[in-house]
């Protein structure tokens, strides 16, 4: 056999490998979603604890109080456990909507990106007077060259032209 006829085949991996090599080998895509899930569902436990320390609720007594609600559930009638339910809400009616922990990142948040907004209107707006600014100077510039820059007809700057332009720097200071 030749060379690349050898080369050309596909090796197996032996069956004496280590189980983590053979496995490195394979499609790691589910594992890979799994990782990413893990790590955004403890982002937001770990932004939501933080946000309860920073409003000063420690979350072991938020955990104690579930606990002994569900303990006296557990010992209290059922049948007045479902009367009172039936009092403060109908079956149909949908559930008033939970306070949002993050409202006050939200409100922050917010306002930084209307500050922000604001302040990039007052560029724009000092961009444009600039610019204005500018082209009027430009203006004013080229006609004053064009004065300067004309001549009579054998070639002789105008001199009223220049006197004039002479004239409005006394004037002006």
């Amino acid at each position: 056999m030749a060379y690349w006829e050898e080369t050309s085949e596909r090796r197996r991996a032996p069956q004496s490998m280590a189980l983590d090599t053979r496995i490195q080998r394979t499609y790691k895509g589910k594992i890979i979603k799994q990782r990413i899930e893990r790590n955004q569902t403890s982002n937001v436990k770990r932004k939501f604890f933080k946000e309860l320390k920073r409003e000063g609720i420690d979350s072991n007594d938020m955990h104690r109080s579930k606990r002994n609600h569900i303990n006296q559930d557990t010992d209290a009638d059922s049948a007045a456990m479902a009367d009172s339910a039936e009092r403060s809400r109908p079956e149909h009616a949908p559930r008033p909507p939970r306070a949002n922990p993050f409202q006050k990142l939200l409100k922050e948040r917010d306002q930084v990106k209307q500050q922000r907004e604001e302040e990039r209107k007052q560029r724009d707006i000092e961009v444009r007077q600039t610019e204005q600014r500018r082209s009027k100077c430009m203006h004013v510039r080229k006609e004053e060259r064009k004065k300067f820059t004309a001549r009579t007809k054998r070639g002789q700057p105008v001199l009223s032209n220049q006197i004039g332009s002479l004239l409005d720097k006394i004037k002006r200071g």
